[in-house]
């Protein structure tokens, strides 16, 4: 009988050079455009990648193990997001200069 806690996945690490080489840089670039937070981890093992996209407040993780499912993943995304009009996201902040008030 196997032990279910102990099996772990493929047993591959992630080469996370070969992740950079790939659609994943552009991915997350689009993903911050549309004013979202994305954030990249190697796990403790260093046997998989954690990507985590947040967007006003509500956020999805998952883990990858090679550039292509990471790729998908962030494909996904941003179809879901399809840019700043979308709704859940937090629109980009103008660039027009403002004036600020003083409170006392």
């Amino acid at each position: 009988m196997s032990d279910w806690f102990t099996e772990n996945g493929s047993g591959r690490a992630i080469d996370i050079a070969a992740l950079f080489d790939s659609k994943v840089p552009d991915l997350v670039a689009q993903i911050v455009s549309y004013g979202c937070l994305v954030s990249i981890g190697r796990t403790r093992d260093g046997g998989a990648l954690g990507i985590t996209v947040t967007s006003d407040g509500r956020w999805k993780r998952e883990y990858f193990r090679d550039a292509e499912s990471a790729s998908d993943w962030l494909m996904g995304a941003v179809s879901a997001l399809g840019g700043a009009d979308a709704p859940g996201v937090t629109p980009i902040a103008s660039a027009a200069p403002r004036k600020r008030t003083r409170t006392r």
